[in-house]
This record gives structure tokens, C-alpha cells and sequence, in this order.
């Protein structure tokens, strides 16, 4: 290929990109994802933490112009699922990443050629202002049979406040082991 060839493919894939950064679904995705503290950028972009958008232009932004929001994207469907409209059905390929995520499995599925480790570190970092807990942290319900001696012992360590909860006392308890 000559050097000018390679230059005017070059010119026009920027003159592309220019293009798609101007159009609504991208300007959206990115609003949204700047008002949930998930991406940045040095575009003049409002961030609109309410707006609610489609995952279909999501998925376009993502492909077409910034390929951050693919990373980024799990995320934000774990974590702000009200704010994507035609949710069901997601991609095969969306829903089994979100499965791995949910579960915090160590190894998963890639999507659209992000390893799932970069889609797992999103995941799992705590947002500045603390609006959602990583996936690590979130709490699983689950139900124990205990002697009333060992549930009155828990309401009395309560009681004293030494702890907050009675779910502390048993955290706690298990940390120390």
C-alpha cells in the first residue's frame, strides 16, 4: 500500500469517528456512564446520571467509537439496570458476562474483545461516592439454625455495642477462625 493510500484511509476513518462522536446514541451513553462515576472524558458532555438509554446504542457507542463502554457496560447494567431501556432479551454473549459478574466467578466469558478480568475490575471498584457496592462485597442472604444460648449470646454482644448487627458478630466470629 503507498504512503498516500495509507494517509487518506487514515484521513477518512478520522473524518468517521468525528462523525459518530456527534451522534445522540453515543452522547447519551456517555452522559449516563460520566453521571454514574464509571468513565470520563475531555468531551463537553454533560453528565446525566437519570437519563435512561437503550442497550442497543450503548452497544453502538461502544463499537463504533468508544471502546471503553464495552468495559464498562456489565457494570452498568449490574449496577443501574433502570436506567437501560429493552433490557430483555440482552445478547448470549452480555448475559453470560453478567452471570460470571453476579457470581463473582474468577474466570469468565469475553465480550466484543474485552478480556473479562478488565470487565471484572469494574465490577469490583468502589465509585468515589459510594452509591453502590462492588460485587465482592455485596451481602448474601442466608439462613442458620442457632441454639437459643448462641442467639441470646449474639443479642447481648449487640446489646453492649461492641457491634453493630447481629451479622457483625457472626462476620466476625468467622474472620477470627
Amino acid at each position: 500500500m503507498k504512503k498516500n493510500d495509507f494517509l487518506k484511509k487514515i484521513k477518512q476513518k478520522a473524518k468517521q469517528n468525528e462523525l459518530n462522536r456527534g451522534d445522540l446514541r453515543f452522547k447519551k451513553t456517555i452522559a449516563l456512564l460520566k453521571g454514574k462515576g464509571l468513565l470520563d472524558t475531555n468531551l463537553k458532555i454533560h453528565p446525566t446520571p437519570q437519563i435512561r438509554i437503550d442497550v442497543q446504542d450503548a452497544l453502538w457507542a461502544g463499537r463504533n467509537v468508544e471502546p471503553r463502554i464495552l468495559e464498562v457496560l456489565p457494570t452498568a447494567l449490574l449496577h443501574y439496570r433502570g436506567n437501560f431501556l429493552n433490557t430483555n432479551p440482552l445478547p448470549v454473549e452480555l448475559e453470560e458476562v453478567l452471570k460470571a459478574l453476579r457470581n463473582d466467578a474468577l474466570h469468565g466469558p469475553d465480550f466484543e474483545g474485552v478480556p473479562f478480568e478488565k470487565m471484572k475490575h469494574w465490577a469490583n471498584t468502589q465509585l468515589k461516592d459510594k452509591r453502590t457496592k462492588p460485587t465482592r462485597e455485596k451481602k448474601v442472604p442466608k439462613y442458620i439454625r442457632l441454639k437459643a444460648r448462641h442467639l441470646n449470646k449474639i443479642k447481648s454482644l449487640v446489646a453492649s455495642g461492641k457491634f453493630k448487627d447481629q451479622t457483625s458478630v457472626i462476620e466476625a466470629a468467622i474472620d477470627k477462625l
